[in-house]
């Protein structure tokens, strides 16, 4: 490429990164938990240019942690995926999205540490909407639905379908989802 049309397009890039990158410095701590889940590095604005640029995933996760009316100013510089949904009233920091093609993240809580891939719904059930522990893993196609409890240190597993409380420190797959193994709740 010619140097002086990447230098044109880094300049745009740069312009429309400053009101991000300044949002960012202003909630720091908790963003940079969410950027070292990615694997990018640690939390630093060099990250975060990097990682907010590359996926629009994340971009969806920096724009839910600014807040609706905070984030509807700069969000159409740089839009995040249409086809991801975050309902939550409450993310803990550490959070990782990755390929959330058609999902729907709608639960009263979810905790530290919180993986998830694509197809995932969390949702209400005629009775309210799941609350998420920490440290818990949600595999491509998962269901959970309903006002149920998932404990910390869970692994849901590829097309689970989930109506009913899991223990801490469980791994369930199925449909209905059954508790395929237990081990120890680990302290984090």
């Amino acid at each position: 490429m010619n140097p002086y049309t990447q230098f044109a397009l880094l300049s745009a890039s740069t312009l429309r990164m400053l009101p991000h990158i300044l949002w960012y410095l202003r909630f720091k701590k908790t963003i940079d938990a969410d950027l070292e889940r990615y694997g990018e590095g640690r939390g630093s604005v060099t990250t975060f240019i990097k990682v907010c640029t590359r996926q629009k995933v994340f971009r969806n996760l920096f724009y839910y942690r600014l807040g609706e009316y905070r984030s509807v100013f700069i969000k159409w510089l740089m839009p995040g995926d249409p086809t991801l949904h975050i309902t939550c009233p409450d993310i803990g920091p550490g959070c990782h999205l990755e390929h959330t093609y058609a999902t729907y993240l709608n639960a009263d809580r979810i905790g530290r540490n919180f993986y998830c891939l694509h197809l995932v719904t969390l949702g209400n059930g005629r009775d309210g909407r799941p609350t998420i522990g920490d440290n818990v893993k949600v595999f491509t196609g998962a269901t959970v639905f309903g006002h149920v409890t998932i404990g910390d240190n869970v692994t849901i597993g590829a097309g689970a379908v989930v109506s009913n409380d899991v223990p801490p420190g469980c791994t369930v797959k199925g449909n209905p989802a059954v508790i395929v193994s237990r081990k120890a709740a680990i302290d984090n």
